[in-house]
């Protein structure tokens, strides 16, 4: 089994990579709506830096899910993906919401559940559009850098 294994991280090293954005509104347990963005498309290591450099730009640490209290643990999943968190949501507090960005396969594509942009903007709070903000434009500043990077070292 090694080798298919092995087979299937080369792959995926060099496959495309996206940074995406993900928001989850909960109206009860179990029971949400949900928006996913890709903010940015590159390789494997190029995604992840720049995860990195949004979360240092907005002045949020990156994390992973099994470093937030309450956070569900998967048996057997390893979860070695880093998150920059903008809003948890608090177990048991309804309604709730939940926002971060996150690195992946550039496989999912961008989806929002229908009424989701009216119910989001209608509990979004001053300091969340604050920090969703900071996050736009942080991603913003990491999207021209890396194009202009690409045409630099082009000529």
């Amino acid at each position: 089994m090694t080798a298919p294994v092995k087979l299937a991280a080369a792959r995926m090293k060099r496959m495309p990579w996206a940074v995406y954005r993900v928001r989850r509104f909960y109206s009860a347990p179990a029971n949400a709506i949900r928006s996913v963005d890709r903010v940015l498309l590159g390789g494997h290591l190029v995604v992840y830096a720049a995860l990195e450099e949004m979360s240092d730009l907005v002045g949020v640490p990156l994390v992973r899910h099994e470093q937030i209290a309450g956070a569900p643990v998967r048996g057997g999943d390893r979860d070695i993906h880093r998150r920059l968190w903008v809003r948890q949501r608090q177990d048991g507090a309804y309604p709730a919401m939940e926002e971060f960005y996150t690195v992946a396969p550039a496989q999912a594509l961008d989806k929002s559940m229908d009424r989701f942009d009216d119910t989001w903007a209608a509990h979004t709070d001053t300091l969340l559009a604050r920090l969703e903000s900071r996050c736009e434009v942080a991603a913003d500043v990491v999207r021209h850098a890396l194009t202009r990077s690409r045409f630099t070292s082009a000529s």
